[in-house]
């Protein structure tokens, strides 16, 4: 999620009203919170985004994260968030994750025990992108939730969506720096679930390329695409040297973590004589 979190960042200090409104389902007033402690800061990540918003005469706090993997820990850190905020502004919070693959399925409840008590019963507001119906959000959505719409349930094919949605930010979108920041943030999030050839296909590149943040994302993309052509490469190797391959080194080889490491294990491969010497040799 690092790579992700000054893009998200860069969406929720300028359109959190446009993401509240989504997450309850009607308009409501945000209010940004610049005043935190240094206790909420240190457990506050930079994809986090809290704003205080109000319904009616229903004042109260939002805290939204953004996940882009799914993290069997996140109800119990959501908690200590929700907590420690809760603490600090004496004000109810709606806490809500907002999850960019749909991967992940967790439950919306964390439930605590001990003894004969409920010591904490926990409950937070879970969104998967992909089970959003997106159309009305791609034609006719506010312009601050168009890097989402791609990542959402959509009719149309792929390209058409991301033309749409570059169409829309080019045509609504009068502000350089806005503009600039919506482009980038839908490139980037798009990634999540098209490939990388097919957002630089689509979207002109030339605009993408000079903008700050877009600084070392291309160059991500093809370390990435790189990176998995040379590992698909070993493991081609290994099963024409030795056969079918075992879950357990499919799985050590797939931990490999640069390019000098499956250079290494391609050479390793190559000396072995059986499968048993090549594990033998990756261990050393």
């Amino acid at each position: 999620m690092a790579e992700y979190d000054l893009i998200i960042k860069a969406l929720a200090e300028r359109y959190m009203d446009q993401i509240a409104s989504f997450v309850r389902g009607l308009p409501v007033a945000v209010e940004q919170i610049e005043d935190r402690n240094k206790e909420a800061a240190a457990v506050q990540r930079t994809s986090d985004a809290l704003v205080k918003v109000r319904e009616g005469s229903y004042e109260y706090l939002m805290l939204v994260e953004f996940q882009a993997r799914p993290d069997r820990k996140m109800a119990r850190r959501l908690l200590e968030y929700t907590a420690i905020h809760h603490c600090r502004y004496e004000k109810p919070v709606y806490p809500v994750v907002i999850n960019l693959t749909g991967g992940g399925r967790q439950g919306e409840r964390y439930l605590f025990e001990c003894l004969d008590l409920t010591v904490v019963d926990f409950s937070y507001r879970l969104i998967n992108l992909e089970d959003v119906a997106g159309r009305d959000l791609l034609y006719r959505g506010p312009v601050g939730l168009l890097p989402l719409t791609p990542l959402m349930r959509q009719e149309d094919p792929p390209e058409a969506v991301l033309e749409k949605c570059a169409e829309r930010i080019g045509r609504e979108v009068e502000a350089g720096d806005e503009r600039s920041v919506l482009y980038v943030a839908l490139a980037a999030l798009s990634s999540l679930r098209f490939s990388k050839e097919l957002i630089l296909r689509v979207l002109e590149v030339s605009k993408l390329e000079n903008l700050p943040l877009f600084d070392g994302i291309r160059e991500e993309w093809e370390a990435r695409g790189e990176f998995k052509g040379k590992l698909e490469m070993l493991m081609d190797l290994v099963e024409a040297r030795f056969g079918q391959i075992p879950d357990e080194l499919k799985n050590r080889l797939k931990a490999l973590k640069d390019l000098e490491q499956i250079k290494q294990a391609m050479r390793k491969a190559v000396s072995a004589e059986t499968i048993e010497e090549y594990m033998a040799k990756l261990e050393h």
